[in-house]
């Protein structure tokens, strides 16, 4: 099926690029723009690592307006996909269901990480990601949870534990779903999370 699928989705593409548009726009949905907006705070793109996520947002000691970052940008990614499985559910093995799904859910991702709406200048994609990866396992959802507090807990920088829990994804998508190709998708999850922090860490510097 594997050697068969990216061809076939080309083939597809122009019935598929209308859901995946919506996917992008859904991501592109800037919660940390909104939810500042709503506590009349600052623009996040404006301090800090001009990063308009839930960890930047709380830099300005505002916990409710980065919570609410933190849950738009987990939803995004949580309901799509999850809506995705339900409609392909009934037609294919659980395995192809999350093949698409988690492939789709790459269009959610990118919106976030290159949003439209903010000039292509995006977040991280670490809630957005979490709420995509509890969607389509909430085995891998909660052991990567478990990475990122046990992190968090000893070096107290929620960077450092969103790395460390990323580096572990391909591990812990190999161990529970042990498909080659899903584990191929979650390194290129992780290596998107990857590099957006290390434009993050730039603009810090600056």
């Amino acid at each position: 099926m594997y050697e068969n699928f990216l061809p076939l989705t080309v083939k597809m593409a122009p019935e598929l690029w209308p859901i995946w548009i919506i996917l992008y726009l859904i991501g592109s949905i800037p919660f940390a723009i909104i939810s500042s907006k709503l506590m009349n705070l600052p623009d996040p793109r404006t301090y800090g690592s001009n990063n308009p996520g839930a960890t930047n947002v709380l830099r300005t000691g505002n916990k409710t307006a980065a919570f609410l970052t933190l849950l738009g940008d987990s939803l995004k990614g949580f309901i799509p996909v999850m809506l995705i499985m339900s409609i392909v559910e009934s037609d294919v093995s659980m395995i192809i269901n999350i093949t698409v799904s988690y492939f789709s859910s790459f269009f959610i991702l990118l919106g976030h990480m290159f949003p439209i709406f903010l000039k292509f200048k995006g977040g991280k994609g670490v809630a957005t990601s979490f709420g995509i990866l509890f969607a389509l396992d909430p085995r891998i959802g909660f052991s990567l949870l478990a990475i990122w507090l046990l992190v968090f807990i000893i070096f107290r920088v929620s960077a450092t534990s969103a790395l460390a829990a990323f580096f572990l994804l391909p591990f812990f998508v190999a161990f529970f779903l042990g498909d080659n190709f899903i584990t191929i998708l979650a390194v290129t999850n992780s290596l998107f999370i990857y590099l957006k922090h290390i434009n993050g860490f730039a603009q810090l510097k600056n």
